[in-house]
């Protein structure tokens, strides 16, 4: 499904089909194990800049899109679950869930809106000095030349987040059944997409360590310690 959505986000012609993009992810994916913050998804980027005529900048902004819908995808789940399930959370301030719904509103801006996206580059242009940041300007010019690139395939390309998001946290689910911990769908869901999102920050290895702290901290009023590492 990843590498399905891989294909739909980088330009027309820049892969050869489902079986390159299934190979950069699986590359990448295993970089990812050693590497922090995901940053092995930058093969990709790599190969699809060297391999095709897609400006790095656009090649930069592929793997920045996918994050992007990512992030939006779990806040959703996460979101529609907490308003369901309504979890318990010791120490858990009251404001973080409508901080989280405002990050996953500037996700959903950021992927889908290319006004936005245009003035993001006026905004860095203007920022930053002509000369020795030339380069890094022309990374930036890349946001809003992708979006114009997908057009019409933005809200297909967030839709499919959302179902692959859908069944990933389906899948951490049935760990809980197999491991016979007693946790409603809608709870495990909104903890579990809360504890993937900790695992993004660029603290550890491949999330190791602070997506299983998170997991263990959200869910020990439904399982014990033991049970949730």
């Amino acid at each position: 499904l990843r590498a399905i959505r891989f294909r739909w986000v980088t330009p027309p012609g820049a892969l050869p089909g489902v079986g390159e993009a299934l190979r950069l992810t699986l590359v990448a994916t295993a970089l990812n194990v050693f590497m922090p913050a995901k940053s092995g998804d930058l093969i990709k980027s790599y190969f699809v800049a060297t391999r095709s005529d897609t400006s790095a900048g656009v090649a930069l902004a592929i793997i920045v899109y996918e994050r992007l819908c990512d992030l939006a995808a779990l806040i959703t789940w996460c979101l529609l679950g907490w308003l369901v399930g309504r979890p318990d959370v010791a120490g858990m301030p009251p404001a973080f869930w409508p901080l989280l719904a405002l990050l996953g509103g500037v996700c959903g801006v950021l992927v889908s809106s290319e006004r936005v996206a245009v003035w993001v580059r006026a905004v860095v242009a203007a920022a930053l000095p002509s000369g020795r940041l030339d380069k890094v300007r022309d990374l930036t010019s890349g946001w809003p030349d992708l979006l114009g690139l997908l057009r019409g395939r933005r809200r297909w390309i967030v839709s499919f987040s959302l179902l692959l998001w859908l069944s990933h946290l389906c899948q951490i689910w049935l760990f809980t059944l197999v491991l016979a911990a007693q946790i409603p769908f809608t709870v495990c869901a909104s903890l579990t997409a809360v504890a993937l999102m900790a695992g993004q920050l660029p603290l550890t290895i491949s999330g190791i360590g602070t997506r299983d702290v998170a997991l263990v901290v959200l869910l020990s009023h439904y399982m014990t310690p033991e049970t949730a590492a």
